[in-house]
């Protein structure tokens, strides 16, 4: 019997963000940047399938949308290397292995 895990992507983030409380307006939110090169880890749930991941990842109110201020990733990373594929081809960026998961959060690159 096989086991099944989670699929999981990496994507090296430059301009990363929080969403945080505003505090000139009661409710509302604001982006505040992150400093340095992070790296966004996307846990996606078991049985998920291609373009379902995808969509969720780089889709209007997807993962990537919610996480940074930049317009694609620096690189994409996956367990899945079919998911990596379409996410650095649709986005344009370097396509690398996913890192060791002891790997500190912060990742320079």
């Amino acid at each position: 019997m096989a086991i099944e895990t989670p699929t999981v992507v990496y994507l090296g983030n430059r301009k990363a963000i929080e969403v945080v409380d505003d505090p000139d307006n009661a409710g509302g939110k604001i982006r505040r940047p992150l400093p340095g090169k992070l790296r966004t880890k996307v846990v996606l749930p078991l049985g998920t399938k291609l373009m379902e991941a995808a969509q969720e990842i780089t889709g209007g109110r997807g993962v990537w949308g919610a996480h940074s201020d930049a317009d694609a990733p620096a690189w994409v990373a996956s367990t899945d290397a079919n998911l990596a594929q379409l996410l650095a081809s649709h986005w344009g960026c370097e396509l690398r292995e996913p890192e060791d998961e002891t790997a500190p959060a912060e990742v320079i690159g």
